[in-house]
């Protein structure tokens, strides 16, 4: 037996018989690499709209979760005791059918950010990943000699996704979810060192090809601000304040992911 690892062949020589069954053998053996493509969406939201879209959470905190090597299922039961998380994070399912839809109705409405959208395509146990964000510059200082460089820390919103393909359409995905924020400049002896805030969400969960994964339980605040008044009535000069009212409102939003899964037909 020879094997070409540039062609990805194999030369064999035997006599008829042996060559028949290493044939039925290599035809199991040689099966086409599994591809799974990956819709997600990557959003802020606040908690009534997030009841609007339907989303059904389950709680997993550190207290509760397992080794890394266990699963969740999302069954009609969701249970999420087993997963693996680095902070206290929700998990859901939803109906994604109209997602798309409903999230840029929503976004009209000014109830919810979108701040990516992208489409991976993985292979069967082949990491797929993308971040957004930017590297931001600070200065170092290189000790006595007084001289200063400049580095760069990133503060970004990754994602990785590991697909693994299973019997009957389903699909097991390990996830690593992480959000690095500008902290606080810390001062030093020697300068000024910039914190990165990092928040990161891990867990393998096993769905259904097809059915719309949510993952959230990293906050924000938003500050709204708005005005309230009587046509015509509150533009007057002075008097129109009786007329009008002016508010701010600080939101919480909740940053969610929603991941859908479809296996690629190999034909």
């Amino acid at each position: 037996m020879t094997v070409y690892k540039r062609t990805n062949r194999l030369l064999l020589r035997d006599n008829k018989t042996a060559l028949s069954a290493l044939e039925q053998w290599v035809a199991q053996m040689d099966l086409p690499v599994g591809q799974v493509e990956l819709s997600a969406h990557i959003v802020t939201i606040n908690e009534k709209s997030l009841r609007e879209l339907g989303v059904k959470w389950t709680l997993a905190d550190a207290q509760q979760a397992g080794g890394v090597g266990q699963v969740t299922t999302l069954g009609s039961d969701l249970s999420v005791a087993t997963a693996t998380t680095h902070v206290g994070f929700n998990i859901g399912r939803i109906n994604g059918r109209l997602l798309d839809l409903e999230l840029s109705a929503l976004e009209q409405k000014q109830q919810l950010d979108i701040i990516a959208s992208p489409r991976l395509l993985a292979s069967h146990l082949q990491p797929a990943s993308i971040k957004q964000g930017s590297e931001i510059p600070y200065q170092v200082s290189s000790g006595e000699s007084g001289a200063t460089s400049v580095e760069f820390k990133e503060a970004v919103l990754g994602m990785e996704v590991t697909p693994t393909v299973l019997q009957k359409g389903r699909i097991r995905l390990k996830l690593h979810i992480s959000q690095n924020v500008p902290g606080q400049v810390l001062q030093q002896a020697d300068g000024e060192v910039l914190a990165i805030d990092k928040q990161e969400i891990e867990t393998q969960v096993e769905v259904k090809s097809g059915e719309t994964l949510a993952l959230g339980g990293i906050f924000t605040r938003k500050n709204k601000s708005g005005q309230d008044s009587v046509p015509l009535l509150g533009d007057i000069p002075w008097f129109g304040q009786l007329f009008r009212h002016d508010g701010k409102e600080d939101e919480r939003r909740e940053l969610v992911v929603f991941i859908t899964p479809r296996l690629v037909s190999s034909e």
